[in-house]
């Protein structure tokens, strides 16, 4: 169930994968916004704050919500322009916690 949308940046999409493995510790799985567009840019990540125990868990924080911090961003970075364009996507919408 991959999420995509268009930002200033190009196609985007938001993948889950497993993050850093700290010694001992299950690793914690991440979501991202990754490039959809070949290049030097298809590598990169822009992490977002969803993130549990398992594959699974984290796909529920990203249909059930999670907070999106665009002020922790220069607004002229890409970061800003991609988290932006998320937050305005069709069928998001702003949890109130």
């Amino acid at each position: 169930m991959p999420f995509k949308f268009d930002s200033p940046e190009g196609r985007m999409e938001i993948t889950v994968r497993p993050g850093v493995v700290v010694a001992n510790k299950p690793p914690q799985f991440t979501a991202a916004a990754t490039y959809l567009q070949p290049g030097a840019r298809a590598l990169e990540r822009i992490p977002l704050s969803a993130h549990a125990d398992s594959h699974t868990g984290t796909m529920q924080v990203l249909t059930s919500g999670f907070k999106v911090n665009l002020a922790s961003h220069p607004k002229d970075s890409a970061a800003y322009r991609v988290l932006n364009a998320l937050c305005s996507a069709t069928g998001v919408t702003e949890v109130d916690n």
